[in-house]
């Protein structure tokens, strides 16, 4: 039997909060996605839950990190494993038909760092799949699922219809350390040895060249354009994803004008909030939301190169 390790693997989905003291389940409206899960997991399975992209959830919390549940592959109805309040709760919202086919949380963390998806998975999420994340899940590459269980502060929460949790509620650690020692059959990745603060991150400026006012859903003055300035561990797989949506034979599509190396993540997302912040304020952008702009393209290239260290600018052909 394969023990609890900082090699597990760990599935993503969202959720629109993070309340397993009420409800002690992973649900899902459709039974289909639940038996689709079933027959891709062990006996127990990590599952890491960030704020769903919806009006229900709060807008701090949206893509961002909220905890971890340990869940058992046992088919239930969710209303067996919820409080009264949270019944409740759910039938004075009409959404008491909604999640009913469920597997049980047995074990949960919460964290209360404020750590985006987008940021912190860029090989695993693809906001332009979110909805279908949030509805059904994905796997966290290893070396992602790998830094979350060994490097985010967790404390050890109760779940409903679980027996109250022996570990002392303030105890902040990883949930590698929770885990040791720990009984049960998870799925696993192998060894390696990989640190996300250490590896080289690129920024990089994406623009939808052709029929951007499609995308964009407002009118382009000339010589301005629809750009996504973002950060990737993996170009290659980057733009793969934001074309995935796309059909192989579509003329249309996200492109890649600029991108810059940086030794870690942290240095290159901290030019990514730079580059929004001037994008407005000094460069007359027009903010879309997140990470896109209506901006005045040779004003975009400027920009860019100026927050980008020269040895590790690369400035693609047009």
């Amino acid at each position: 039997m394969k023990s609890i390790d900082s090699k597990s693997s760990v599935w993503l989905t969202g959720f629109w909060g993070f309340s397993p003291e009420e409800e002690g389940i992973l649900g899902f409206t459709d039974k289909r996605d639940r038996e689709r899960l079933i027959g891709q997991i062990g006996e127990r399975q990590l599952v890491c839950i960030y704020g769903a992209a919806s009006p229900e959830t709060d807008k701090k919390l949206v893509h961002h990190l909220l905890g971890v549940l340990e869940i058992e592959r046992t088919p239930i109805d969710s209303w067996d494993k919820m409080s009264d309040a949270a019944k409740q709760r759910n039938i004075d919202l009409g959404r008491q038909e909604k999640w009913r086919f469920a597997m049980p949380v047995r074990r949960a963390w919460r964290t209360t760092r404020h750590l985006d998806v987008k940021q912190v998975f860029p090989q695993s999420y693809d906001p332009s799949n979110g909805r279908y994340i949030a509805r059904f899940g994905t796997w966290l590459v290893p070396d992602e699922a790998q830094w979350l269980l060994e490097n985010v502060p967790f404390t050890q929460t109760n779940v409903f219809g679980e027996p109250p949790t022996t570990v002392d509620a303030n105890s902040e650690q990883s949930i590698e350390k929770f885990l040791k020692p720990s009984a049960g059959v998870w799925g696993g990745f192998g060894n390696r040895n990989f640190q996300v603060h250490d590896k080289p991150h690129h920024l990089y400026l994406a623009q939808f060249k052709k029929s951007p006012e499609l995308l964009a859903g407002v009118h382009l003055e000339r010589g301005q354009g629809l750009v996504k300035i973002g950060i990737s561990g993996d170009l290659k797989n980057r733009l793969k994803a934001l074309n995935l949506s796309f059909p192989e034979t579509s003329s249309i599509k996200w492109d890649l004008i600029r991108t810059a190396e940086f030794p870690n993540r942290d240095s290159a997302g901290e030019k990514e909030t730079l580059f929004k912040k001037l994008a407005l304020e000094k460069f007359g952008a027009r903010s879309l939301g997140r990470e896109f702009f209506i901006m005045d393209m040779d004003k975009a290239e400027k920009l860019f190169t100026e927050l980008s260290p020269v040895s590790g600018l690369l400035l693609k052909v047009k």
